[in-house]
């Protein structure tokens, strides 16, 4: 077969496409980006796959041809010696916050992603910085979030926070190509692989492409997810024409945020807590694309430097935000200890156990979990894309192997169940059809109503026992 109908066959009939647009980006590619029904971008052929036998299998992150993150950060960083097994090579780690600005106000955590784009323009080591940026228009057929492209650095802080929404690449790259200057780009961990794998084969993208920001991720979700919430507060699918997924409270931890969203119909405000509207619970498994489960990269292995949410005691209940700091260049090095002296940053130093013990979920969902789907695809005699992870390499407790598999069943159910919601114009109905595997997914992490009294008992015994 052809590299084309090869991809075709396993990555894309199977399923595991995450829409990065690496296949698009190949000179007379065979494929084309769209986004479809259920509000994922895929690779459709838009040309004979049969015949089409351009390269696209080494550049496609989930092909299980082209190099992993371990060799990809061995070519891209060679010179560092400090490797872990879950974060990957390193040169220092952090958990910290911006000083000064409205970066951390403006930004996710605490503020480095745009101060990073912000300083890399001031120093002048890129031309531009290439984030996310929200729709700020009333037409409803735009999608929500887009790279942005900014020279200018004060204009950085326009960028959105934490974007749960699916975003391609194939324009990115071709404006790279097509514009010569020094870039930098933020991106989860799959995009920033895709980047790599590009400018490995590129001589123009590796020189263009100056410094990648990655962003420490629990999985993507689908559009029809900013739909659903949309449609919870009030405003209908067809009417959504943005949303903020990390409005900040001044007075609660960290971890409680607050998503608000607009619509073209009015003026309302409409916002609430994450945690009380339905479908939000993030490790659940809502809306999320299948290529997610197959992916054993939770912070961005091979970013020049990557942020995430610094879940640990010591800074959850800062209602700021805590950046999660892991560098690999030692430009971004030095940026951040002239930034340190200064006072500009707040930076703490965290061992590699620190780091992955902050992303705990992550790491067990994308090593332990992944061994056992693995194990089911071999057993099923189905084709996989290849990982560091092999089947039954971790030993799995009945418990968590029924939440990781409800955790599959829910993605897979949630995308059919809101499309037909979306044709019927019923949001109940979505609810209706997901009741009886969330209540399932409820009882196996907390388990049914006698258990948990018994729990409750037991703490409280405690409590008085100890004052």
């Amino acid at each position: 077969m052809t590299d084309s109908r090869t991809l075709y066959e396993t990555v894309i009939k199977g399923g595991y496409c995450i829409g990065c647009g690496a296949c698009a980006t190949k000179q007379d590619s065979a494929f084309n980006m769209k986004m479809d029904e259920f509000g994922t971008y895929v690779a459709v052929p838009k040309s004979d796959i049969d015949t089409n036998n351009h390269n696209v299998l080494s550049v496609c992150p989930f092909s299980g041809k082209s190099k992993n993150e371990d060799e990809l950060a061995d070519i891209f960083f060679p010179k560092l010696e400090n490797r872990d097994k879950k974060i990957g090579k390193y040169i220092a780690n952090y958990a910290g916050h911006v000083e000064k600005g409205a970066f951390r106000e403006r930004g996710s955590s605490g503020g480095l992603g745009k101060w990073i784009g912000y300083k890399l323009l001031e120093k002048n080591k890129i031309d531009y910085f290439i984030q996310l940026v929200p729709n700020e228009t009333s037409d409803t057929g735009n999608p929500l979030f887009d790279y942005g492209f900014f020279s200018d650095k004060n204009e950085v802080l326009k960028g959105s926070k934490s974007s749960y929404y699916p975003v391609t690449l194939d324009k990115v790259v071709a404006r790279i190509k097509e514009q010569e200057g020094r870039y930098a780009i933020t991106g989860v961990p799959c995009f920033i692989k895709t980047l790599r794998l590009l400018a490995n084969e590129d001589a123009v993208l590796k020189e263009r492409i100056a410094f990648t920001v990655g962003i420490v991720c629990g999985g993507m979700k689908s559009a029809n997810q900013a739909k659903m919430i949309g449609w919870e507060l009030g405003v209908k699918p067809e009417n959504l024409i943005g949303i903020d997924f990390r409005r900040k409270y001044a007075d609660r931890p960290a971890s409680q945020k607050i998503y608000q969203v607009w619509s073209n119909a009015d003026t309302i405000e409409r916002y609430k807590n994450a945690g009380e509207i339905y479908g939000t619970d993030y490790g659940s498994g809502f809306f999320k694309p299948m290529a997610c489960d197959y992916c054993d990269d939770v912070v961005g292995e091979t970013a020049d430097i990557s942020l995430g949410d610094a879940w640990l005691p010591q800074f959850t209940k800062d209602p700021k935000g805590t950046s999660l700091i892991i560098v690999r260049n030692q430009e971004i090095q030095n940026l951040l200890n002239e930034a340190q002296i200064s006072g500009e940053l707040e930076l703490s130093e965290l061992t590699a156990e620190e780091v992955a013990r902050s992303q705990d979920g992550g790491f067990r969902h994308r090593r332990e979990a992944l061994s056992g789907r693995i194990a089911k695809k071999e057993l099923k005699q189905e084709w996989f894309p290849e990982k560091r992870v092999s089947a039954g390499e971790f030993v799995i407790s009945p418990q968590r192997k029924e939440i990781y598999e409800l955790r599959e069943k829910i993605a897979q159910k949630s995308h059919l169940a809101f499309l037909d919601a979306l044709q019927n114009g019923d949001l109940a109905s979505f609810k209706a059809d997901m009741a009886p595997l969330v209540k399932r997914y409820y009882t196996a992490n907390h388990g049914n109503l006698s258990i948990r009294i018994k729990k409750k008992i037991s703490r409280l015994l405690k409590r008085i026992f100890v004052l």
